[in-house]
């Protein structure tokens, strides 16, 4: 019986199936969403088989697409055509958004299997609509109890080189 070295292993891998491969969703995709779709896949670190891999939530920013070698111009159109044919599903759309400057966040889908079917559910990025956020409250409105000399006088305005004295009841 042979045993296993450390060198028989398999190096790390991003497994695309015969089915991905062959389906009419991946044969209709075009070069750059193709090239970045096992770099989506690779971001989940469970095994294929195993059920929770669609349900992880994974964030790709533009700058770790760049990263990769494509344009923002060119990710946000691999974004928008995996979203359609099925690949992945938005959770969060992210950005600049009340200054939070958030990622956007995605779960893959099977849906690329039903693509091109009269049951395939469409879905496209730019109709998704983003989880509405809590902006956070202005120091201002936090330490409102404070009042300090934010009382205005109506009747007049006081000049700083008038004597003021104090009114009687």
């Amino acid at each position: 019986m042979r045993t296993k070295r450390r060198g028989d292993r398999l190096p790390p891998f991003v497994p695309l199936t015969w089915e991905m491969l062959n389906s009419k969703a991946y044969k209709d995709l075009k070069y750059a969403p193709a090239k970045a779709l096992p770099f989506f896949l690779g971001k989940i670190k469970i095994s294929y088989n195993d059920p929770q891999r669609y349900s992880i939530e994974i964030s790709f920013s533009y700058s770790e697409g760049n990263k990769y070698g494509f344009a923002s111009a060119t990710f946000s159109r691999v974004i928008k055509e995996l979203i359609y044919k099925g690949f992945i599903d938005p959770i969060d759309k992210g950005g600049l958004r009340s200054d939070g400057k958030s990622l956007s966040l995605f779960t893959l889908s099977e849906r690329w299997k039903r693509y091109g079917k009269d049951d395939f559910q469409l879905i496209e990025w730019k109709c998704f609509i983003p989880k509405l956020r809590v902006r956070a409250t202005s120091k201002s409105e936090t330490y409102s109890f404070k009042k300090g000399n934010k009382k205005v006088h109506k009747d007049k305005p006081i000049s700083q080189f008038e004597a003021v004295g104090a009114v009687s009841p």
